[in-house]
């Protein structure tokens, strides 16, 4: 072991008296720091002479002894050139061009549900159907109860599968909704 790690290892262990660990600045701080500023007051160094010596002893090192290199000034290289950019051909007038069939027919059936579901809100299927009679029902009138419920479609003999032209219900706003998740479930196949 070298001289200076034995001297650490004695002054770890307490074997060192106060004016050993005085003399050494280096001991001193390395005690100051393990045993505090106040252990080093007890026993009789002061803060001030240890930082004096320990400050003296550094500057008298010359500058080969301080493990830093001098780094030659290279000249950094000089950056290539950047290549050009990628041209990309992006033919966007065809929506379908290069889609699968099932993507396709998920849009068109998207598209004729949108279609549909607004035209029997403001048209009514009723003038394609035949609509709610006043055979059906006293309440039905022929020229205002023509949109299909769809909750009752399965049921356009009975006046509770018709309702007025214009009136918009939450079964038209699901069926809305969901033809347009299928058209951008297919666009984006």
């Amino acid at each position: 072991m070298s001289d200076g790690s034995n001297r650490l290892k004695e002054l770890l262990d307490g074997k060192l008296s106060a004016q050993e660990i005085a003399e050494d600045p280096v001991l001193a701080s390395l005690a100051e720091r393990i045993y505090g500023a106040d252990f080093i007051e007890q026993i009789g160094i002061s803060r001030g002479e240890t930082k004096r010596a320990l400050v003296e002893q550094f500057s008298e090192i010359d500058g080969d002894d301080l493990l830093i290199e001098d780094v030659q000034d290279l000249s950094l290289p000089m950056p290539e050139d950047m290549p050009d950019n990628p041209i990309y051909d992006i033919d966007d007038d065809d929506v379908f061009d290069g889609k699968p069939l099932f993507a396709k027919l998920q849009m068109v059936g998207g598209s004729v549900g949108i279609v549909g579901s607004l035209a029997n809100v403001f048209y009514g299927f009723g003038n394609f159907m035949g609509g709610c009679t006043e055979a059906m029902h006293a309440s039905c009138r022929i020229t205002e109860r023509m949109k299909l419920n769809w909750l009752d479609f399965h049921r356009t003999d009975s006046f509770d599968a018709w309702s007025e032209v214009g009136s918009f219900g939450i079964p038209d706003g699901i069926l809305i909704v969901g033809c347009l998740l299928l058209i951008f479930s297919g666009w984006r196949k």
